[in-house]
This record gives structure tokens, C-alpha cells and sequence, in this order.
């Protein structure tokens, strides 16, 4: 913050905007000095929306978890100018579902001001937080600087923004965004979201109704194969969750119940062995159901089961009003175009193959005849 203010009050630029920096503490007793500042300040009144800095950890990438409610404009605002972005709607939504036992000064300046905001906060190396551990020297300054850049370049995009002069001009809308890669980010309107949604999984359910009407028996085998083998898959899951939470039982037995959280192989070995034991279950299930049937059958059914299980999430997500329904969209939808793509493409070399080879058998068939 003390850099950030640094940059602007040296900078040439006038701002079109009043920037007011908090510096406050009281947050682990109630969030007492954020809710006293937007109660009871006079320059609260004037505020038209915040940056709220927050840590659930030491270092590592800054996410952007929460903004709003609604005014989708602040969200177009860090997709356009923020230079490393990391942010999710997954996590808004799992963070304001009450799932994660937290609460941030992001609430009260929304609650009790009614003023939208973004809210980010560094999460890596969480098991030092709020521990003696939790010293300066542990502070990355890469992590401060990444912070810094993003935060200065939004803040510089709000500052000049028009919108933020009458906010509420804009306020209504809710957005999907997400970044890629930490290179950039993508953000669309929710009911754009649920139009791309919907179009997904209709694409999907015609591939596979496509399969089920195949001509003779081969559609009703099809369908039976593509039932036993969700079955599978989905008995597959299960097992799973109750490794997982056998070997959970376990280590809190032995009163090592956050081992994994400071040793991050340790939760592969241990966790990891769950899903490796549903793998192999899987495919022992595959092999005693499907025995002589080629690999390339196999593969494809069990790549339309994976469609099959998304493609119903995503319409359960999306029904649901959710914005996290991009996710199973991303995994329905890639896919899907994959392979349809390249099953056109082995279609037409397939025929230019053909066509070669009759152009070859009629060439013998002539020199023999000569």
C-alpha cells in the first residue's frame, strides 16, 4: 500500500478520482475497524468502491476471490488492466457459500456500506499464518511485487474510469471470469454463460443420441455399454471418497490430522494412493466387463462416459444459477471439438486413401489387361 500510494502521488497523470488508503487493524475481533470506518467516517460516503487486501497465507500468487455483488464493470476492470492475473469465480462462489469458515473487510463495506469491491488475498504457505512462524523474513518480495503491479495498474484504471463516477449506472449483472495460465484473464456475462452452457450440452447430448440411434442392434448395444461403464466410473468416485476418508481417519488416529498440510508430497502419497487404487479398479472392472473388446472401443466409450458425467454437471451447475458451470463447460467443450475435428479429419484422408488406392488397383487391372 505504502508503494502503491508512492507511485500516484509521484506520478504526472492527474487523477480523475480520490484515492483513500486504510490502513486498519481490529479485523480478527469482528472486523471492528473496517465496520467503524464505513459507519462512521465522513469520507465513507464518498467512497464508489474498494480493493480489499487480505492473506490466508505467506506469498505466493495473489487471487482474486470475491467482487461485487453484481457490478461486473469492477471485474472488466482487473481483466483489462491487472498484468498477472489470477482469479476464479469458483472461488467467490465456494468462499461466499459459508463453506470455508472466514469472513473478510470485504463483507462489511458491502453489507454495512453497500459498496462493491474486489477482494484478493495471498494463500500460499497457509499452515505459518497466524503462527509464531509468521515472520517478516518469510515474506516473499517477489510476491510483494507481483501484488504491487497488479494492484497499482487496476487502481490506475479505476482512478481514470468514468464508471466509477456513478457506478450504479452499471451495478446490475453478474460475471463468469477466470485467467489462464496466470497470462491472461476471460470474463463474460453470466447470461451469455448460461446461453454458451446450454449450447454445450445440447452439442453433446445429439453426439451421443447420434451413437445411441445407430442402425440394427449396435445402438442398443451402445447404450448398454455407455450405462455399465458410467457405472463404473461413478463406483470408481466413490470408492475413492471412502479411501480418502478412511486414510483422513486414519492419520487423525494418530494425531497427525494437518500432516499434510505443511508436506505437500506427503498428501500425493497419501491421498494419490486413493486414486490409484480407483484406477486400478477401473480398470479391472473394464477388463472382466469388456474382455476382448479392443483398446480403441474401450478408450472411446469411456471418453463418452467423461462427456456424459460433465456434460450433466455442467447442466446441474448451470440450472443452479452457478457461475462455476465454466468449469465441467471447459471439460465438455474441448473435448468435444477435438474430437469431432479429428474424426472429420481421418474421414478425409481415409477417402483420399480409398481414392488412392482404387486409382493404383485400376492402373494393375489396365497394365494386366494390356
Amino acid at each position: 500500500m505504502l508503494e502503491v500510494l508512492h507511485s500516484l502521488a509521484n506520478q504526472s497523470t492527474p487523477l480523475h478520482h480520490g484515492v483513500v488508503f486504510l490502513f486498519n487493524g481490529a479485523e480478527e475481533n469482528v472486523l471492528q475497524a473496517s465496520h467503524g470506518f464505513i459507519t462512521q467516517h465522513p469520507w465513507a460516503k464518498q467512497v464508489r468502491a474498494f480493493i480489499n487486501l487480505e492473506a490466508a497465507g505467506v506469498g505466493g500468487k495473489e487471487v482474486v476471490f470475491q467482487t461485487g455483488p453484481e457490478n461486473p464493470w469492477l471485474v472488466q476492470a482487473y481483466v483489462h488492466a491487472a498484468k498477472h492475473p489470477f482469479a476464479s469465480v469458483v472461488g467467490q462462489e465456494v468462499f461466499q457459500s459459508g463453506v470455508i469458515p472466514s469472513d473478510t473487510d470485504f463483507r462489511i463495506y458491502r453489507d454495512f456500506g453497500n459498496i462493491p469491491g474486489i477482494d484478493l488475498a495471498f494463500i500460499e504457505n497457509g499452515f505459518i499464518y497466524h503462527t509464531k512462524y509468521d515472520t517478516a523474513n518469510r515474506i516473499l518480495t517477489d510476491s510483494i511485487q507481483r501484488a504491487g503491479d497488479n494492484i497499482l495498474a487496476v487502481l490506475k484504471h479505476l482512478v481514470t474510469s468514468e464508471k466509477l463516477a456513478d457506478s450504479s449506472e452499471y451495478r446490475h449483472g453478474n460475471m463468469v471470469f477466470f485467467d489462464l495460465l496466470g497470462v491472461i484473464a476471460v470474463a463474460y456475462p453470466a447470461r451469455v454463460g448460461t446461453i454458451i452452457n446450454y449450447m454445450v450440452a445440447a452439442a453433446t447430448f445429439l453426439y451421443l443420441a447420434k451413437k445411441a440411434s445407430l442402425p440394427g442392434n449396435r445402438g442398443g448395444r451402445y447404450v448398454r455399454d455407455l450405462a455399465c461403464a458410467t457405472g463404473v466410473a461413478v463406483l470408481g468416485w466413490f470408492v475413492t471418497l471412502l479411501l480418502v476418508l478412511i486414510v483422513a481417519l486414519l492419520i487423525t488416529l494418530l494425531g497427525r490430522s494437518m500432516f499434510w498440510y505443511t508436506h505437500f508430497y506427503a498428501a500425493i502419497c497419501l491421498y494419490g494412493a486413493a486414486a490409484t487404487g480407483k484406477m486400478i479398479l477401473i480398470h479391472t472392472l473394464a477388463k472382466n466387463l469388456y474382455y476382448g473388446v479392443s483398446i480403441q472401443i474401450l478408450g472411446d466409450l469411456y471418453f463418452d462416459v467423461s462427456l456424459l458425467l460433465w456434460c450433466c454437471s455442467l447442466v446441474w451447475l448451470t440450472q443452479r444459477g452457478l457461475c462455476s458451470a465454466y468449469v465441467p463447460m471447459l471439460m465438455v467443450a474441448f473435448p468435444l471439438v477435438t474430437r469431432l475435428l479429428l474424426t472429420k479429419e481421418f474421414k478425409h484422408r481415409g477417402k483420399h486413401l480409398q481414392l488412392i488406392s482404387a486409382i493404383f488397383k485400376n492402373k494393375i487391372l489396365w497394365q494386366i489387361w494390356t
